[in-house]
């Protein structure tokens, strides 16, 4: 281990070649790159919010879609990110309007692996009692293929309709926040327009003299990763579904625990219940975050919200296992949790 840790710090005293400057993604300090992108969007596509940018960003989304749009009484428009669908999921970016629904599927690194037709389904559920227009957009770096009626834009044009646009706004809107929105469109420039290897020579030259090193930390790492995911696998096996389904069966209300269980999203290994009580909805999941296993849980509603201190004052929080915990201990834990999360969802209920 001495010849790994001597390799990580001589490549941490490598000089690599960076974009000079901050970027808002440096700014923000999260390492989730695309929800970074996607709450600075939905910021400047809220009119109300105190860029003074106002309909900006929004008209640029639809101009560059195609549609012609006009956004009618701005005090109205609502944003909402991590939107939750019916299945579960969660659509990065809606916008509700008095004339019209807006979904963006915002898609930076990752392939579009998404459940569009549920994310169709919520989108046009939203606006159907009103009898509104629903548009339907995939965000993207490069071209990709949609369906369900979606529409894919490509960041390149999108900025390049902003910029055409922004003149029309920069007598009104507030300069700290233009800047704000410029340093914002460089850093995506940056990203896709990244440097080329070839301009870390450096660091080209450390992987050819270090390969026999660099393979073997990357063998541990892909065996620390196959040891996690086994680990995943056998923690919804000793998951005791019976008894929470058993105690389900019991309170005599429309319940059920469901959900896809052990599958993978987007490349992430993840564990994933529903547990519903009348119309009280939960999604338990389980995934790998920082080479230890998370859980963590959402209410399909944001409406029931409020239930989170009374799940966390019983113990039911985000929990990280440790390396050593057994599969068994850990299913065990999840199940105690989803057993407390089931007893506050039937008091509340009755």
């Amino acid at each position: 281990m001495t010849e790994l840790q001597k390799l990580i710090d001589d490549f941490n005293a490598l000089k690599i070649k960076e974009r000079s400057g901050l970027t808002f993604l440096e700014i923000a300090k999260c390492p989730h790159l695309e929800n970074v992108w996607s709450n600075i969007l939905a910021f400047f596509c809220n009119p109300n919010n105190e860029h003074n940018l106002f309909d900006l960003i929004l008209n640029s989304v639809f101009e560059t879609a195609g549609n012609k749009v006009t956004i009618n009484n701005f005090k109205n428009i609502r944003v909402r990110t991590e939107y939750p669908t019916d299945l579960g999921n969660r659509i990065d970016i809606v916008v509700f309007a008095d004339n019209f629904i807006l979904g963006i599927e915002n898609k930076v690194d990752a392939g579009l692996y998404n459940d569009l037709q549920d994310y169709s389904n919520t989108i046009e559920g939203l606006a159907t009692p009103q009898s509104l227009p629903a548009y339907k957009i995939v965000l993207s770096k490069n071209r990709t293929i949609t369906t369900n009626g979606f529409t894919n834009i490509i960041y390149s044009d999108l900025i390049r309709n902003i910029k055409k646009n922004v003149g029309d706004f920069t007598a009104y809107s507030d300069t700290k926040y233009l800047i704000f929105l410029f340093d914002f469109l460089k850093n995506i420039e940056n990203n896709i327009n990244s440097q080329s290897m070839a301009d870390n020579l450096e660091v080209i030259n450390f992987f050819h003299n270090n390969i026999d090193k660099v393979n073997r930390l990357l063998e541990y790492h892909n065996k620390f990763n196959s040891d996690l995911i086994q680990k995943l696998n056998s923690i919804h096996s000793n998951v005791n579904q019976d008894e929470l389904k058993t105690i389900l069966t019991s309170i005599n209300k429309q319940s059920q625990l469901g959900g896809p269980g052990r599958f993978t999203s987007q490349g992430s290994q993840l564990i994933k219940y529903n547990i519903v009580v009348n119309d009280i909805s939960l999604f338990f999941q389980v995934g790998i975050s920082d080479y230890k296993l998370v859980s963590h849980y959402w209410f399909s509603s944001d409406k029931y919200n409020y239930l989170t201190n009374k799940l966390e004052n019983k113990g039911v929080k985000e929990t990280t296992f440790e390396y050593d915990q057994t599969p068994e201990d850990i299913a065990k834990e999840i199940t105690r949790q989803m057993n407390i999360i089931i007893t506050v969802f039937d008091d509340e209920t009755n």
